[in-house]
Formats: structure tokens, sequence, C-alpha cells
């Protein structure tokens, strides 16, 4: 009897501390860190379904009309906008081709608005989520530049016809969408970008709002105003990233969250916009494929490495406004 309840009593403390650090777990995980040892790690985290639809913005009002980064500077009379048009065809004729070989699911287009010269950057207005309810919800952005703040409120009525909720920051005062905040592959876990574009604060409110911890990057390079010009996770274990965008503290949490980093020198990040790539990974029928601008050897090479497909593209008068494939398009369910 003695021994009976000897195994009760360990089988309950079991339990009990199971539970304990699941609990743990919930209240350390559902907020931002900045620096120090993460109290999880990457397989601790729910797993998330990646997106696989695309939308793209028409590029008809696209221009260069005034400086909003450093890669604008001296290109407002420089952009070559039939030439614009023809690149942002073959992009979409890209996304056409992964579509007919079902690597992604479905590409739209929104159209472009008068005066919203920036609006083809389409990864910027909003973040696009399911909850943990697998319902669909849109975070609008709240854009830095008052020309770009005209963006959201398009994005805001498309997203509603996809039977998005829309969803707005109550205690932030910037945040740029998906090109500051980039999931981690497959798991419940964002990196966030802040300093340029981004407010920190944003990323406690939507931390506590999705139930998902972020780990906040402060971007101190003014060459990589966006997280997405400067990281690109490649897995769940790797990355690649330019270590010049990054603080010691950074990149001690992104050693903490990856097993592999490979490092892209600055010189071929800021010429050839590498890691503003897109990289697709479609489980159902095992394909990855990574799209990017033509001319990164290092960036290529690793991609091939890690089984990518890569197609190159030219995507030069889009890098002439501070963008390039990543920022073009928008990833949503």
């Amino acid at each position: 009897m003695v021994r009976t309840e000897y195994f009760l009593l360990r089988l309950l403390f079991s339990m009990f501390a199971i539970h304990r650090f699941e609990f743990m777990l919930s209240n350390q995980t559902f907020k931002v860190f900045q620096s120090g040892k993460l109290p999880f790690t990457i397989n601790d985290l729910k797993r998330r379904e990646e997106p696989l639809k695309v939308l793209m913005c028409s590029p008809q009002y696209f221009d260069i009309v005034d400086v909003k980064n450093i890669h604008m500077e001296g290109n407002e009379s420089l952009l070559n906008k039939d030439l614009a048009i023809k690149q942002w065809n073959n992009l979409y004729a890209v996304y056409k081709d992964l579509l007919s070989q079902n690597i992604i699911t479905e590409l739209n287009v929104i159209p472009g608005a008068f005066g919203c010269e920036d609006m083809v950057f389409c990864a910027n207005q909003t973040f696009p989520w399911l909850n943990n309810l697998s319902q669909k919800e849109v975070w609008m952005s709240k854009m830095r530049h008052p020309s770009r703040q005209k963006e959201v409120p398009h994005f805001e009525s498309y997203f509603q016809t996809l039977g998005y909720a829309p969803k707005h920051f109550q205690m932030t005062p910037l945040f740029e969408g998906m090109g500051d905040t980039i999931p981690h592959p497959s798991r419940k876990l964002l990196y966030g970008g802040y300093g340029h574009r981004s407010d920190v604060s944003a990323y406690t409110e939507l931390s506590e709002k999705l139930e998902v911890p972020i780990i906040a990057l402060e971007l101190i390079n003014e060459n990589f105003y966006h997280l997405d010009t400067c990281f690109v996770p490649l897995s769940e274990t790797q990355v690649m990233l330019c270590k010049e965008a990054f603080t010691s503290e950074g990149l001690d949490l992104l050693r903490q969250s990856f097993e592999e980093i490979f490092e892209i020198p600055m010189g071929e990040v800021i010429a050839t916009f590498c890691l503003n790539a897109h990289l697709i990974h479609n489980p159902s029928c095992n394909q990855k494929m990574a799209i990017i601008q033509t001319g990164s050897s290092m960036a290529k090479g690793i991609l091939e490495q890690c089984q990518y497909h890569v197609i190159e593209v030219e995507t030069s008068e889009f890098m002439k406004s501070g963008g390039s494939v990543f920022c073009m398009k928008m990833m949503y369910y």
C-alpha cells in the first residue's frame, strides 16, 4: 500500500510539474525579447501554417517623388517607368507560373491608387495572420511617412473582402507590417525590426494580442530601414542575414533561434538587395522556391546549397526606391 501511494504521489507531482512548465512557458513567451537568454527553444513553440496566397499591387502609379530612405537619394529623376512596369510584369509572370505548378495557391492584384506612388511595395501596409482559433485577421500598419499612410485604407478594404477582420494598434505610433515583422518558418514566433520605420512598442501589443513571442531586433544601419532588407529565414534552423544591420544583443538572440547563420557581406546585400528575396516552401508538393534579384552570387549559392530552386529576376527600377522582390508582394491565408 505504501509503495502504491508513493507511485501515485510521483505521478501527481510529474503531472503538476508538466502543467507548471506549460503555464510558465505561456507566460514567458507571450512577450517581447530584446536581449538575454530566451526562456524557450524553437521546438517548444507551436507549429504554424505557412500562407501560400500572393498579393501584388499594380504599378501604374509607381514613382520616386521624394526621399524616404537612403536608397532613394538622387533617384527622383532617374526612374524609368516603362522599364519598371516591364519588371513588375515579369515578376507577376513568375508568380503566375508558380500558381500553375500549385506551389502557390492563389495570385491576386490590388489596384494601385493615384497619389500613392509607393503602394506597389505591398509588404508594408498590413500583417495578415491566423489567430489561435484559425480566424483570419490583419493588423493595419501605422506608416511613418504621410504619403504612405494614404495606402493603408485601400488594403484594409481589400482584406475585408477576403474575409479578414482588421485590427488596429492602440498604443504604438509606428508599425510597417510584414516589412518589419517576419515569422519564424512554420513556428509561432515573430521577429520584429524597429528603429527606422516601426516602434518597438508595437511588438508588445502584437505579442499580447496574437499570443506569440516576438524577438525585437533593433536596426542600426540606415541601409536596412526594414527587417526584410537584411534578414531571410531559410528554414526552422537556418537564416541568411547581414550582421551590420543588428546590435550585438540582436545577433545573440538570433544565434539562439537558428542553428546555422549565413552572413552575407554588406556590399553584396546593398548592391543586389539579395536579402529582400522571397522564399516559398510548399510542403504539400515538396517544393522550395526562391525569387531573388539577379547578380547575388553568394546568396544564390547558399540558397542552392539549402535545396532551393532559385529564380533570378530584375528589379533595378524598384531598387532605386529601396525595395525588391519581398517588398513587392504580400503572402496571406
